[in-house]
């Protein structure tokens, strides 16, 4: 069906956030921008969405946009924290729900 990858895979993956983000804004966009899986019989991977602004939109292979769609929502709110973490926390969060099914 699909690749799955190990733990060890997983932390590796997620290690390279681990200086420069903000678990703050990680737990606000865990509550705020839900994702979701669908799976249908004629695609072997999965396809994974996210909720933004209350439309669902393709998270799997969409990254960049979805980065930058979530930074300009959030950047207002969040501007203490400084650009480069506000982005940091976001590929984090992205990462961590893009690999959750693998």
């Amino acid at each position: 069906m699909f690749m799955r990858i190990t733990e060890q895979e997983k932390r590796d993956i997620l290690s390279k956030y681990d200086d420069n983000t903000s678990d703050e804004l990680l737990i606000h966009l865990k509550r705020t921008y839900p994702i979701t899986t669908q799976t249908w019989d004629f695609l072997k991977t999965p396809i994974k969405f996210i909720q933004i602004d209350d439309k669902s939109r393709i998270l799997t292979g969409n990254k960049k946009v979805t980065v930058d769609r979530l930074y300009s929502l959030e950047e207002d709110r969040w501007m203490n924290l400084g650009e480069p973490v506000i982005r940091r926390t976001i590929k984090k969060f992205l990462d961590g729900n893009l690999i959750d099914s693998e």
